[in-house]
């Protein structure tokens, strides 16, 4: 894979871990975690810890269905992926960014809009047979990665890797919340 940016391999690497089987959706960790650190104007856009609930739902919405549309039929030779990735394979001539796509304010305002959300409509008196769906949820969080595809998107250079244990840090000076 190429990746333009310098390999900052750290000496030691930060990492979080959620129990996921005791997780209900009930999104106070992302509660907590915004009203910690995203209170600012500018920062409405910013979900730096977030649970989603699948197979449905995403943030930005349908995140993850828009962005394999994008890449295309995944190849894979015995076993091993020979496609391109969101850093190879980019949108007409922005060899610089990342593949990707802004969400619209609607995706960033509401991130958990209609998920574990049965639908349908009831007259009192009767009751709706058993449904076989299911969720499941899923942490979203900064995961410091090796490759940060936020640090490739920023066109302030304002997002590093820290060296020495590898979190991915946001310079506030450089940073103008662009949103792209």
């Amino acid at each position: 894979m190429q990746y333009r940016f310098e390999d900052t391999r750290p000496h030691r690497q930060f990492g979080a871990v959620f129990d996921i089987n005791r997780c209900i959706g009930c999104q106070t960790c992302t509660m907590a975690c915004r009203s910690t650190w995203t209170f600012s104007n500018g920062q409405e856009y910013m979900w730096w810890n977030n649970v989603e609930t699948k197979p449905f739902g995403g943030y930005p919405q349908q995140w993850d269905a828009k962005l394999l549309i994008k890449l295309g039929r995944q190849k894979w030779s015995n076993g091993k992926y020979t496609g391109k990735t969101i850093f190879e394979k980019t949108d007409g001539e922005l060899r610089d960014e990342p593949l990707g796509f802004p969400p619209a304010k609607p995706e960033w305002r509401f991130p958990n809009i209609y998920e574990d959300t049965a639908t349908g409509t009831c007259k009192e008196g009767l009751s709706l047979p058993a449904h076989n769906n299911f969720f499941f949820y899923v942490q979203r969080i900064c995961n410091h990665c090796t490759y940060p595809g936020c640090l490739a998107a920023c066109p302030r250079n304002a997002i590093y890797k820290r060296p020495e244990d590898g979190i991915v840090l946001i310079d506030q000076k450089r940073c103008r919340g662009y949103q792209e």
